[in-house]
């Protein structure tokens, strides 16, 4: 999740952009304990962690790079990282149990419980944490966070509260930390050494990153994860009809992110796309993954044609479109393989930064950078330990029942109960 947070800065940013690390965590985790319903969590986790990309956080960052206002952006970025975390902690637990009714109520809940916070707190500002006198932002923190803890009390109500629960509390956790001492490296950096030319944004990121990761990763391993609901084998339409069908919901979740008329539209469009794919199991993996990419590739066209004006935007725009599609056929082939999806989709995005780094009117040696250097070196090392993996290596953090399925934790006894081999 370091390299998908560091990818999600510099490719689109956003909700969008956040479902990088989403997907990508969870992908982590589906290789280290193999459940049949991973690429269901998957797209819970690309969309719930995407949530939390609503939030405004820039003039936040301004405020903990001065001395003054230090202590203020610390608290803001904390809350906010907490707030994120605990966001998609929960999302991603009611992902274990994706019935299309429960998960219906679910995203009702959130959206109610998120326009009481923005309404209540947000919009009269009554705790601000973005610049009043300079362009004020709307922020959404207080919605998301009364959307997260109504979420963790309504699958609490119906029986359906564990993992949600420890993976909100968590996330919430793993998110403060993250943010709020990973916007400290920043902060403390510009404040003390302003001559160094440092990428101080992106080691925050990074650091937010590593300890969201580390935070899901740990509730997963101390969880009783529920048995794998829905795993029986659906059959998906034919090819044709599956790639129009993934096409006209990640152009309906595109379109409604970005025109609803409200604050947060993407977790009213997110929400309906989960209803949608806890109805219709076989679009998760296009929601987990295909969506994702169509994104990175959006953002690579703009920065092409509107950002850098390298050429014009039709044939940038079409080009985007042909590799989705492309990505998405692929997506068919190899969607049930959580280390296959990973490597597709951690390669894909790295290949996507390295051309947008190629592009950059500054020219080649931008690849130089040592970003660039770092995200290649941060895959190449995943791809390495998943080989290692293939090798029956077995991580040290995680011993083994009987029969060579993975323990720790409540993960091994929820494998003994779920009945499968």
């Amino acid at each position: 999740m370091m390299l998908g947070w560091g990818l999600r800065g510099f490719i689109g940013g956003g909700p969008f952009g956040a479902m990088i690390p989403g997907a990508m965590v969870v992908l982590t985790l589906a290789v280290l304990y193999p459940r049949r319903d991973w690429t269901m969590l998957a797209a819970f986790g690309a969309v719930g962690v995407g949530f939390g990309g609503e939030m405004t956080y820039g003039q936040t960052v301004g405020f903990i790079t001065k001395a003054e206002t230090f202590w203020w952006g610390f608290l803001g970025l904390g809350l906010k990282g907490a707030i994120w975390g605990a966001l998609a902690g929960a999302v991603i637990g009611m992902g274990f149990t994706p019935r299309w009714r429960l998960v219906l109520s679910g995203g009702l809940v959130m959206t109610g419980a998120a326009w009481v916070g923005w309404k209540l707190i947000n919009e009269p500002k009554v705790i601000y944490f973005s610049n009043l006198l300079d362009r004020p932002r709307a922020e959404i923190w207080a919605g998301f966070w009364m959307a997260a803890i109504a979420l963790v009390a309504y699958l609490a109500r119906q029986g359906k509260g564990q993992p949600a629960r420890r993976m909100a509390m968590a996330g919430f956790v793993g998110g403060f930390i993250g943010f709020g001492f990973g916007g400290a490296i920043q902060g403390l950096g510009r404040i003390f050494t302003p001559e160094l030319k440092l990428h101080w944004w992106k080691y925050m990121e990074f650091f937010f990153g590593f300890c969201f990761g580390w935070a899901l990763a740990w509730a997963t391993a101390r969880s009783v994860l529920p048995a794998e609901e829905g795993v029986e084998d659906e059959k998906a339409p034919a090819v044709g009809v599956e790639m129009l069908t993934a096409a006209v919901v990640s152009a309906g979740l595109f379109w409604l992110a970005w025109n609803l008329p409200i604050r947060f539209g993407y977790l009213v469009a997110g929400s309906a796309v989960l209803v949608v794919v806890a109805r219709y199991r076989w679009l998760a993996k296009h929601v987990a993954y295909t969506v994702t990419f169509a994104a990175v590739t959006l953002d690579l066209a703009r920065y092409w044609s509107k950002e850098y004006h390298r050429g014009a935007p039709e044939p940038a725009y079409g080009l985007a479109i042909v590799a989705s599609v492309g990505f998405g056929w692929l997506v068919m082939r190899w969607g049930g393989d959580a280390r296959k999806m990973l490597e597709l989709l951690m390669w894909a995005c790295v290949g996507d930064a390295l051309l947008k780094f190629a592009i950059n009117p500054a020219g080649l040696i931008a690849l130089v950078d040592h970003v660039a250097i770092g995200f290649v070196l941060m895959a190449a090392v995943v791809s390495y330990l998943l080989r290692r993996l293939d090798r029956g290596y077995v991580p040290p953090a995680i011993a083994t029942v009987g029969d060579g399925s993975p323990l720790l934790g409540g993960v091994g006894e929820a494998i003994r109960g779920s009945g499968r081999p």
